[in-house]
């Protein structure tokens, strides 16, 4: 193999160490290469106590090899009698390593980050296979940070994390190089003196020689050998909390003279409440509206967020009240908003809109009047009154008519909600929601065990329409509303949408697609699906008698 001089004397090594520690993420180690092909690298690491640390940079030799740092006794003799003494990393002068590289008699060979540094910073391991993984946390807001990534030889973790752990221990973080060269050209072919020096920067040192080498294969070696220091935090704090300053944004709590939006802070300390705090400033339970697309986020992460009647929330880290009963905006106070991180606060404002009206008569009733009270909009109302449903009728039954969701379908119940006026895609999403949930939940088994197995040849809404009439119980508008929906899914979602289709003509009609926006039609949608679970509530939960509808 043949090299540059600038290979040899290693200008893209050296440039790539002065690197280190000025990247978002700092390679902990790294192997490449084979000295049959003449080239080899490796990097490793150590922490360092702060009071080694000038003795540590004396020297370009590494302190502490791969496979060494594991625990283990120090042998010494006192009396003629031999002293064990334990230590954590198998040696006295307080190194310790960050990496730990595994080697196994059966050639099993793989990397370990130290475990205080996952349990301090409460990492989880996604393990692809024993040489490729990632280690995660989550921010305030419930998204993955990476923190660090193995991938065969290589090791790179966040430097914002590593700076933190080396405040915490009140160490530093010594970055190891080893690389060699071979070349089978001579020295005096390429016109290079030979090199044996040591250079010493900031926090660097290193060794790089240059010499004749003699072997079959390989005429020159060039080595390249020392040490990175990367410094802690130098203003770390931990406090009780251990969290950042807050940061807040503000928002549209009115509009001036101009007809100019007027923004307000939504920090609590510089609010004003009902007890007589920052008395003339903005209140607390200021209502900011926005459009209703910022629910769209939380609606399409429904293995994430949550919205419920009157809440969204990110599973696990944090929930935020709403109004979301009002038919054209969802509404926060001003003070909830503070509670979110800066990030979501800024996802929030990004919607923000001026509205002269006020918050939902639900949402009034409930903040202000303290009083119980029922959603107002259809998907919120529909979702209350399908669990009531679903209570009384295993009350009766013992069953569920609708079955419950598979864990892997809950989507569809948390996610459904009235789409916007244009979106196609949104509302297909929808229809495909609210069927799977009122006619592919239908609990067939139970409902042809009731008819002693009469019917169990019909399709599901049939099946419901002949229990009904074994009780002498008849409701053809919800039948025909089911058969129509059951079509407009089969015609319009599942299957390439056609005019010349006649059963999708007729579901086109029966739910006026060409007249109306999506909104307007899925909203129907769940009132007759409300009316649907109200009548079979009225015919078979109560002591009403049965009488046709």
């Amino acid at each position: 193999m043949k090299f540059t001089e600038d290979d040899l004397l290693f200008k893209d090594w050296i440039k790539k160490i002065k690197e280190f520690g000025k990247t978002e993420f700092i390679t902990v180690h790294h192997s490449e290469g084979e000295f049959n092909l003449g080239y080899t690298a490796g990097i490793y690491c150590a922490l360092i106590p702060q009071k080694q640390l000038s003795n540590i940079l004396l020297k370009y030799e590494w302190d502490l090899r791969r496979g060494n740092g594991r625990p283990g006794y120090i042998f010494s003799y006192k009396n003629e009698k031999e002293i064990a003494k334990y230590y954590r990393f198998g040696d006295r002068n307080g190194i310790e390593p960050l990496v730990h590289y595994r080697s196994f008699p059966d050639g099993v060979r793989y990397l370990e980050i130290s475990e205080e540094f996952r349990h301090y910073f409460d990492l989880q391991e996604i393990r692809n296979d024993i040489n490729s993984s990632k280690f995660i946390t989550f921010d305030d807001d419930g998204d993955e940070v990476v923190v660090a990534v193995i991938s065969n030889k290589e090791l790179k973790i966040k430097l914002s994390f590593i700076k933190e752990f080396l405040a915490v221990k009140k160490m530093y973080l010594a970055i190891y190089f080893d690389v060699m060269r071979f070349s089978d050209n001579l020295l005096s072919e390429i016109q290079i003196d030979k090199t044996d020096k040591i250079v010493t920067e900031n926090n660097l040192i290193y060794s790089l020689s240059l010499r004749d080498y003699s072997t079959e294969k390989f005429r020159i070696q060039s080595w390249l050998m020392g040490k990175k220091i990367i410094e802690p935090l130098k203003k770390f704090s931990p406090t009780i909390f251990d969290k950042p300053l807050q940061q807040f944004t503000s928002f549209i709590i009115g509009i001036d003279e101009n007809g100019e939006n007027i923004f307000y802070t939504c920090n609590e300390e510089e609010l004003s409440d009902f007890f007589d705090k920052n008395i003339g400033l903005p209140n607390y339970l200021t209502p900011i509206f926005f459009k209703k697309d910022v629910l769209s986020k939380y609606y399409n992460n429904p293995h994430k967020y949550l919205v419920h009647d009157g809440m969204v929330e990110r599973k696990g880290f944090w929930s935020l009240f709403i109004d979301n009963n009002h038919p054209s905006y969802v509404s926060v106070f001003l003070g909830d908003l503070g509670k979110l991180s800066y990030k979501e606060q800024l996802y929030w404002k990004h919607y923000n809109v001026y509205y002269e009206g006020g918050i939902s008569h639900t949402s009034f009733e409930r903040n202000i009047e303290a009083k119980f009270s029922d959603p107002e909009l259809p998907d919120l109302y529909f979702k209350m009154k399908l669990n009531l449903f679903t209570e009384k009728w295993r009350s009766k039954f013992g069953w569920d008519l609708f079955k419950p969701l598979a864990k892997e379908d809950m989507h569809y119940l948390e996610s459904l909600h009235i789409p916007s006026a244009d979106n196609q895609k949104e509302f297909d999403e929808q229809i495909l929601s609210i069927t799977k949930i009122m006619i592919d939940s239908l609990n067939e088994k139970k409902l042809i065990n009731e008819m002693n197995n009469q019917a169990k040849d019909f399709k599901s809404i049939d099946k419901l329409n002949a229990f009904l009439e074994n009780k002498n119980i008849t409701i053809p508008p919800m039948i025909k509303f089911f058969r129509n929906l059951q079509t407009l899914r089969s015609t319009s979602v599942a299957h390439r949408k056609s005019t010349k289709n006649r059963d999708y003509k007729k579901a086109l009609e029966y739910f006026k697609l060409n007249d109306k926006g999506f909104d307007e039609i899925f909203s129907n949608i769940l009132i007759k699906s409300i009316w649907s679970l109200n009548s079979l509530e009225k015919k078979l939960l109560t002591d009403q008698s049965n009488t046709k509808i």
